[in-house]
């Protein structure tokens, strides 16, 4: 296993101080190299511009720092009822797969998507990442939504190349169950699992254990100094995530999304240091 991070530990959306609002990629590209980083995970919406000229430049820059381009994160969402936007949203995803071609990066991540009825994150929270469905819809109209949607954005990626990686997230994938129930109806070896080691709050190692078969890239949410948006579930036990990895053979990254209050430097090396001992320990 590797250690990279994605470009979010950096910069969280504009968290933090203003040296970290202020960041661009090339930054977070050299800092990644001076903290001894395998590797980035890029967040499209970090991204300046899709033109070519700025994509091979961070390409090149990462290669003139050693660093492998091992994903592109971005923000899809099928769970909307009118076909139309679905359509939308696929075309979204496949300009993206062609931005993560030119960037030469092997996976991209992808959401199963929400339904928007919880607006308020922290109600989201308290309710342990799980929304209700549009009235007049359903669960499983949902799923089949994002089935009939990621089978036909794989097509699209693999003459690219290019496996998708849905997370485990909130919404329709706040559990195993939801993240399993799209990835058998798509039912591809394309499609695989991007599991985050933070996002199931309840029975954490039982929820990791179903979907660890299935897993490609693999981020290891770290909270230095407390949580930003929530205060549960904040200490993820790597060792024992590590050895149920290493035991179906999982040989990925292991991709840092640092998201606590400390310092993003601080984060980020204290989050090197916990995963390097895990990988020893394990």
């Amino acid at each position: 296993m590797r250690i990279g991070s994605s470009t979010y530990s950096f910069k969280r959306f504009d968290y933090g101080n203003p040296e970290e609002r202020t960041l661009k990629l090339e930054d977070m590209i050299s800092l990644a190299y001076k903290y001894g980083l395998d590797g980035l995970e890029i967040l499209a919406v970090q991204l300046e511009s899709f033109n070519d000229d700025y994509l091979y430049k961070i390409k090149r820059l990462c290669g003139e720092h050693s660093l492998d381009i091992y994903a592109l994160s971005i923000h899809n969402n099928f769970v909307k009822p009118e076909e139309e936007e679905r359509k939308k949203e696929i075309e979204k995803v496949k300009d993206l797969i062609k931005v993560g071609y030119k960037l030469g990066a092997p996976i991209i991540r992808v959401f199963g998507g929400r339904w928007g009825t919880i607006k308020d994150f922290t109600e989201l929270m308290a309710k342990r990442g799980k929304e209700p469905a549009l009235e007049g819809y359903t669960y499983e109209e949902g799923v089949e939504w994002n089935i009939s949607a990621f089978k036909e954005c794989i097509d699209f990626a693999k003459d690219y190349g290019i496996i998708l990686a849905i997370e485990n997230h909130w919404g329709l994938t706040y559990s195993a169950d939801g993240v399993l129930d799209i990835l058998r109806g798509v039912n591809s070896e394309w499609f695989k699992v991007a599991l985050d080691c933070g996002n199931f709050l309840d029975n954490t190692y039982e929820q990791l254990e179903k979907l660890i078969p299935y897993t490609i890239l693999v981020h290891a949410k770290t909270y230095f100094g407390g949580g930003i948006f929530y205060d549960f579930n904040l200490n993820p036990d790597y060792v024992r995530i590590l050895r149920m990895l290493k035991n179906v053979g999982y040989k990925g990254y292991l991709s840092i999304e640092f998201e606590g209050k400390a310092n993003y430097e601080e984060g980020i090396l204290a989050s090197i240091n916990l995963l390097s001992q895990a990988i020893k320990i394990s």
